[in-house]
């Protein structure tokens, strides 16, 4: 139950205190397997798209090339995922998955199914999900005027 406060809030509001809430519970059962939001993302995409080089996968976890080099060292380091040279381009590593890795991928999603916070906050997450890669797409899509623009209006309105 929310308070009646919280119902005149701006959905924007709401959009990123909800952000900000799951970010923060899904952080903590991240840790817990040894892993950080980037690792999990690169485990993914590998389990998904097999061996790829680092950035496919920087483009992929929408990071930076140094983030996503910084995030496969720890996740090798810990035997997660591996690296080799592409034999179709000798100067590229491929990063895949390892068994380890799969197993940490595994108990992460049997952990965010037990998680009432993470796998039922929401009564209709298909209509969620509809909504939220609208949301992304139209990001994604704005031309860097727009953003450009936001960033102006922001950046002229003083900080409390």
């Amino acid at each position: 139950m929310v308070s009646q406060e919280i119902e005149d809030w701006s959905t924007a509001r709401l959009l990123v205190t909800a952000s900000r809430m799951l970010e923060h519970t899904w952080e903590l059962l991240l840790r817990e397997h040894g892993v950080t939001h980037a690792g999990y993302t690169i485990l993914e995409e590998c389990l998904i798209d097999g061996a790829q080089p680092q950035r496919k996968l920087a483009r992929s976890c929408r990071v930076t090339d140094q983030t996503i080099s910084r995030t496969i060292e720890r996740l090798e380091r810990k035997d997660l995922v591996s690296r080799a040279t592409d034999p179709s381009d000798e100067r590229r590593q491929l990063v895949s998955i390892t068994e380890a890795g799969r197993q940490v991928y595994a108990r992460v999603v049997a952990d965010v199914r037990e998680s009432d916070a993470l796998s039922d906050a929401v009564a209709d997450s298909a209509e969620l999900r509809k909504l939220l890669l609208r949301m992304i797409g139209k990001f994604e899509s704005a031309e860097p005027a727009e953003l450009s623009k936001a960033r102006d209006v922001a950046a002229h309105k003083p900080a409390v």
